[in-house]
């Protein structure tokens, strides 16, 4: 059956080049401030078997232990650098690996449809600005969108000859949600999925597996014998707090369809995805499994969502892709030839727009700081050893061992707790508490504010390095 957008050999070169682009911004790629984070939480897992945080000591009780967190990513981090080593490549390999196997998956799913469709899914997958941009990010969306797509793979499997299979469907939906807790859309959205389709015994199957597999993540406090405090700290977590208020969780519900529209990287998939939907709107209707289970996955982020950001749009990636492609490929052969001609510029203005965004990336990683070498500049004029030192989250990379590093993230948490810290207040705090040196963050990474041009000495600190990222100050001894 002849191509009907473009021939096959446009498909996998196009394929061949984003494949291609994506391997080569791997190399040094930039990291984000909260990637140390993530990887401090592993790093003391793999040192005590305890996942707490000596970057927010103080907070929560997080120093002595942490049951609020994205666990299963975090302990899959913790098994990948127990191999590797501690650094900001190695905290990059869990991402980029679930974020290849979704669209290993993807690719499984079109096996029951055209060839076209197939080879067209899996390019509107890696063509995503969104997936470009957040596969290579130490953080657990992409394993998180993984394990939801490979829980619906389960309820609808790629071969036409397999049945539905609703316990390794509802496993694979909770460990999602051991991922990131926004990994219950997908337990809500597969049950209710299933309840649709094949009605209450399977979806009890689904429901009772999934809830007893999610239990696990209170199993390391109830070995420890602290369910207490974990409540006490999912309550006080600052991610948790816009799910915990009427007003916030009102503005999140209002703002949700900024997820789809926050830059031109989601706008390019779902703007593809509705002009399809408007086109072809006589051909679609709720028996149409992916499209049922799409619907019933955006309204259930948009019931449990905290909060809107466009790493989020990773959850939807999938399905938006195969979906898109499934629409143009078996309904526009009956259209008019000028929504053909249509489509095949949209899908080219999908590709630029996908390229932009590897020259974006390639920009990003040339002009980033290189962490660790950065870190170890900043320790040659820190030569204290083992002192306390305040410091940006990314100063974690290569120096853990070397300080007793707090990081100015806790102090804006303060802030957003509490009110406006003076300068003078928080050297003057960090001078009681014996802090050695204070390293600012001139890039504001949901830091504490120490501005570029603060005074050379404030209280018993004086500056005695600064570059365009960070200054470093250094209590002087009396």
């Amino acid at each position: 059956m002849p191509f009907i957008l473009y021939p096959i050999r446009i498909y996998r070169s196009i394929l061949f080049l984003f494949l291609a682009l994506l391997f080569i911004t791997f190399s040094y790629r930039a990291s984000y401030f909260d990637e140390a984070w993530f990887a401090e939480q592993s790093f003391w897992f793999i040192r005590d078997g305890q996942v707490r945080s000596e970057l927010f000591r103080g907070y929560n009780g997080w120093e002595t232990s942490l049951y609020v967190f994205h666990k299963l990513f975090v302990y899959a981090g913790a098994l990948v650098m127990s191999i590797t080593g501690i650094s900001v490549a190695s905290s990059k390999l869990v991402s980029i690996f679930f974020g290849l196997l979704g669209g290993y998956l993807v690719w499984q799913h079109g096996q029951k449809s055209s060839r076209e469709q197939q080879w067209l899914s899996v390019l509107l997958y890696f063509g995503c600005g969104t997936l470009i941009r957040y596969i290579s990010v130490n953080r657990p969306e992409a394993m998180c969108m993984t394990l939801g797509f490979a829980s619906y793979l389960c309820l609808d499997p790629p071969h036409a000859s397999s049945r539905p299979k609703p316990i390794l469907a509802g496993i694979l939906a909770s460990l999602a949600a051991l991922t990131h807790l926004n990994g219950l859309i997908y337990l809500l959205a597969g049950a209710s999925w299933l309840y649709l389709k094949t009605g209450w015994r399977p979806t009890s199957r689904f429901a009772i597996v999934g809830a007893l597999t999610l239990s696990l993540y209170g199993l390391d406090a109830f070995l420890d014998g602290n369910l207490a405090m974990l409540v006490k700290q999912f309550l006080y977590d600052p991610a948790t707090q816009q799910n915990l208020h009427l007003s916030d969780k009102l503005s999140v519900l209002a703002d949700y369809h900024r997820i789809f529209f926050y830059g031109q990287n989601e706008i390019a998939l779902t703007a593809l995805a509705i002009l399809c939907g408007i086109a072809f709107r006589h051909y679609l209707n709720l028996t149409q499994p992916i499209f049922l289970y799409t619907l019933l996955l955006i309204g259930s982020f948009w019931l449990l969502t905290k909060s809107i950001t466009d790493i989020y749009f990773l959850l939807f990636i999938p399905w938006l892709a195969i979906l898109t492609a499934h629409w143009l490929t078996s309904y526009l052969p009956a259209q008019p030839i000028w929504q053909k001609k249509a489509a095949r510029i949209l899908l080219i203005l999908y590709g630029l727009i996908a390229g932009l965004q590897f020259v974006n990336v390639l920009t990003e990683n040339k002009n980033a700081l290189h962490t660790e070498a950065h870190n170890a500049l900043l320790a040659n004029h820190m030569p204290n050893k083992h002192a306390k030192v305040i410091a940006p989250l990314e100063f974690f990379f290569g120096q853990m061992d070397n300080y007793k590093i707090l990081g100015l993230t806790y102090f804006y948490l303060l802030e957003r707790e509490k009110g406006k810290i003076p300068l003078d207040t928080f050297f003057r705090q960090a001078d009681q508490a014996r802090v050695e040196y204070i390293i600012s963050d001139h890039r504001l990474n949901a830091s504490y504010d120490i501005p570029i041009h603060a005074p050379a000495r404030i209280g018993v600190y004086q500056r005695i390095f600064q570059d365009s990222w960070n200054t470093i100050y250094a209590r002087q001894h009396r």
